[in-house]
């Protein structure tokens, strides 16, 4: 069960000129206790939205000093004993070095996972891979992890190579949303992955069942009931967000490329139930507009001109309920602005966008937007990002003696630039008040809709 620490510990950063009271928290509210936030500022010019920066979260992830370093693709999911099952894409095992980077001796799983207990220390999340090594003098294999979930189509490895360390690069998979639902009154937890090949194709979308009866510890905890390989037939990548609403149906969101092959809407379907293993439907408009739910596959045509963004750019929407509103959290593109849009259904229209977050130049290429509802204490928005280092230009004088560029990939710097290790993260948000960019009352806090459906299933 997530508990809360006794202490308030309120850190606030003030920058740039004098900011009026209104752009800021009330952070001396007892419910914000044990979190350490640090002020970024307001979201927007003359919003009274404000954005800290949750420092209390960020370290519960960085403080690993062995076994999961770091990992993008962060999604959470409440379960049913109070717990929260953590997802990860490409993740960082091993020891951590002096320079806070991930150099030798550690490796990239392919994906990972964690579950929640507590919120005091990185000892409250139990990381679920299995590990190579935990003898200390083993150094070359010590706490290197395996994929979680591995691929039953990746071919490349023997077991020997895994067991060492090594990690799938045909085929393999990478997390999307998670649900719990009730069957034959057991708890279960359904997990969607996404199956990659080649470079980042996707053409598969699997699903996962995990027992939840007992605790975390027991053995048949946590315990893989079966791999559904193809779940439904791969049309696009929906359930990289989802949504269980009250009208009984799980809404599964992804995007698709633009018609004039710019950017990316997003696109919706729903399952009958909230059994992802029930039918899905999709939201498809036909050629004169007209929006209708489909059962058959829909064409990438069909998709393209179903986007329930009203337009707007969107890369991995994020969606969450709110009195009697739906709301969006996405970024238009990688290192863009975090973008907020409201609807009146689930399947949208997604519109009036507001800003909700811009990115500090310095955070280089920052992706993977999700919303965290169980996070929320007094009605505040929480959000993580990942992050990549920048890309590093280093100059030297050519043979000819003229200057000679040479540029360095952002993400291969996780290996070795120095503090890359707190960089590929999840780096986490709380904004308040953001209520008033659509002129809403605060409610109290964002509630999780998953939990709540399961808690009505017999």
């Amino acid at each position: 069960m997530i508990m809360r620490t006794r202490f308030l510990l309120v850190s606030i950063f003030l920058t740039g000129t004098a900011l009026t009271t209104f752009a800021q928290a009330d952070l001396s509210d007892p419910r914000l206790e044990g979190l350490d936030l640090e002020y970024f500022g307001r979201t927007a010019t003359y919003s009274k939205a404000s954005v800290y920066y949750d420092l209390t979260y960020w370290r519960l992830f960085t403080t690993h000093q062995k076994g999961w370093l770091g990992g993008d693709g962060v999604y959470s999911t409440t379960l049913p004993d109070g717990n929260v099952f953590w997802s990860f894409g490409d993740s960082f095992f091993g020891l951590g070095t002096e320079m806070r980077n991930n150099g030798r001796p550690t490796n990239l799983p392919r994906n990972a996972a964690m579950i929640q207990t507590g919120e005091h220390s990185f000892r409250d999340f139990i990381v679920l891979n299995e590990l190579c090594s935990t003898d200390p003098t083993d150094r070359e294999h010590y706490y290197k992890g395996k994929t979680w979930l591995r691929h039953p189509n990746a071919k490349e490895l023997s077991q020997s190579d895994i067991n060492n360390g090594s990690t799938d690069s045909d085929r393999f998979y990478w997390p999307g949303d998670a649900t719990v639902i009730k069957r034959d009154g057991k708890p279960i937890l359904q997990v969607l992955w996404g199956s990659i090949f080649g470079n980042m194709q996707r053409d598969e979308t699997a699903l996962t069942e995990y027992s939840l009866e007992g605790k975390p510890g027991d053995p048949g905890y946590m315990k893989l009931l079966r791999l559904l390989p193809n779940v439904v037939e791969y049309s696009s990548g929906y359930g990289s967000g989802i949504y269980e609403d009250a009208d009984g149906h799980t809404y599964l969101y992804s995007t698709i490329g633009t018609s004039y092959g710019m950017g990316a809407i997003a696109i919706v379907a729903r399952s009958e139930t909230h059994d992802l293993t029930s039918p899905w439907e999709y939201y498809i408009a036909d050629s004169d507009g007209n929006f209708h739910w489909q059962s058959e596959i829909p064409t990438k045509e069909e998709m393209q001109r179903s986007g329930i963004s009203n337009g707007d750019w969107v890369t991995e929407p994020s969606v969450f309920g709110y009195g009697n509103k739906y709301y969006m959290c996405t970024q238009d593109m990688t290192n863009g602005p975090v973008y907020i849009m409201q609807a009146e259904h689930p399947w949208g229209p997604f519109k009036n966008r507001k800003t909700l977050y811009r990115i500090p130049k310095e955070h280089a290429a920052t992706y993977n937007v999700f919303v965290h509802p169980q996070l929320s204490r007094t009605g505040e928005l929480v959000l993580s990002y990942n992050m990549n280092p920048a890309e590093k230009i280093t100059y030297t004088k050519g043979n000819d003696g003229k200057v000679v560029e040479h540029g360095g990939d952002g993400f291969w710097r996780n290996f070795n630039a120095w503090g890359s290790s707190d960089l590929y993260q999840p780096h986490f948000l709380r904004i308040f008040n953001w209520q008033l960019l659509f002129g809403i009352k605060n409610t109290g806090p964002i509630t999780d809709a998953g939990i709540e459906e399961y808690m009505k299933m017999e």
